[in-house]
This record gives structure tokens, C-alpha cells and sequence, in this order.
């Protein structure tokens, strides 16, 4: 019995030793072999999924395709809630006031031409008492 497994051994050792070892890699005697293959295509989704990380990041956070062309801008907003807004927006001459809620744009006023003086149009107001001061006059006129 002892010899019989003695036999087991030594055979199993010198079976081991005479089939090839995997090496896996440059070094690999196959390269088309399923654990290459296995190793490049997993590579190759990671590189795939850090390429479009890399876009959304970029879209996301650097306003990459936010661009404003075009004759429709976006003036200025308030909030009225806790999930409605009033923009004010200009499109081409008109300004349009909109209310704007999940799932609902409504057109709330439009102003005439020149009705609305934007900001890089206003004169700079030195301070609030004189700016107070100048609307007050105006609305006198009136």
C-alpha cells in the first residue's frame, strides 16, 4: 500500500512537472488565450468607462455644452417655492416673464420692446440713495 501511493506521488509530481505552467501577459506562449483575451477585454472596458467619466464630469461641471447660441437667453430667475421659479427670459426683442414648475412652462407677462433695460444697457449707479433718488424722479414725471 505504502508503495502504491508512493507510485501516486511520484507520478503526479513528474506530471506536474512536465506540463507547461500558464503564464498569463506578454510572456504568455498563447496569446490568444482565454485568459489573455479575458485580461485585454476586461482592460479595455475600463479604459471605455473612465473615457466617458471623464465626458460626463466635463459636461456636467464645466457647462461644456451649455453654450448660449442663439437669439433665446436666460436673464434672470427668483425662486417662489420649493420647486417653482419666475425667469425672465429674452427672446430675439421680446422679454418674456415665465413660471416655471415640474412638468410646466407658463408665459406669465411679455413685455414690450424697451420696456426692460438690461443690465449691461443701465448706467452704473453710484449708490443706493442716489439710484433711489433717480427712480423716484422718474416716477414723478410720469
Amino acid at each position: 500500500m505504502m508503495k502504491l501511493l508512493s507510485a501516486l506521488i511520484t507520478s503526479c509530481t513528474a506530471f506536474s512537472v512536465l506540463a507547461a505552467p500558464t503564464v498569463i501577459g506578454s510572456k504568455s506562449v498563447d496569446p490568444l488565450s482565454t485568459a489573455n483575451l479575458t485580461q485585454w477585454t476586461v482592460g479595455l472596458m475600463f479604459v471605455l468607462l473612465l473615457i466617458i467619466a471623464v465626458a460626463w464630469f466635463a459636461k456636467r461641471f464645466t457647462g461644456f455644452a451649455s453654450a448660449q447660441v442663439g437669439q433665446l437667453k436666460v436673464l434672470s430667475g427668483v425662486s417662489l417655492g420649493s420647486r417653482e421659479k419666475a425667469v425672465l427670459i429674452r427672446a430675439g426683442k421680446q422679454h418674456l416673464l415665465l413660471g416655471v414648475a415640474p412638468g410646466r412652462v407658463v408665459t406669465l407677462h411679455t413685455f414690450e420692446e424697451g420696456d426692460i433695460v438690461e443690465q449691461s444697457q443701465q448706467e452704473p449707479v453710484a449708490s443706493f440713495q442716489e439710484g433711489l433718488q433717480k427712480m423716484m424722479k422718474k416716477q414723478v414725471a410720469k
